[in-house]
């Protein structure tokens, strides 16, 4: 039978500021722990880094979580390739952080990156309800 330990209302404000929400990405240690965020903006982006970099099937116990923006590196290059990048982030962001409104994808493939297989997506979001923009940048790599 599960256990409920209790909630905690964390907000951003200066009375939470010592309230660690979660592990920012890439995961790195300091100190003893893992380098921890303290505002939600800051765990919401390393919550869209985990989701877009993850391959479809690769976590346990959630086979759809992911984005399969790898698989989409491995197909033949078409002029379409952006487009299925976006629709990949769109249909992943919309499944499992639906509370997140998308306002702008940019795609860097420019040669360099496409003789590495890699691709640069910089996402422009912001949270239900909030005006505030934030933009995440990472590199995806079919490696």
């Amino acid at each position: 039978m599960a256990i409920i330990l209790g909630t905690r209302l964390v907000k951003d404000t200066e009375t939470y500021n010592d309230y660690a929400i979660g592990i920012t990405l890439p995961i790195q240690i300091s100190n003893t722990a893992f380098n921890q965020s303290f505002t939600t903006i800051e765990q919401l982006s390393s919550n869209i880094k985990n989701l877009l970099l993850t391959k479809r099937g690769e976590r346990l116990m959630h086979p759809d979580f992911g984005s399969g923006l790898q698989e989409i590196l491995f197909e033949p290059e078409t002029d379409e390739i952006e487009t299925k990048i976006e629709e990949a982030i769109i249909g992943s962001m919309g499944k499992w952080l639906p509370y997140v409104n998308i306002e702008q994808i940019d795609i860097d493939t420019s040669d360099s990156l496409k003789d590495a297989n890699t691709v640069n997506v910089s996402l422009t979001f912001s949270i239900a309800g909030a005006s505030e923009l934030n933009t995440v940048t990472f590199n995806v790599s079919a490696g």
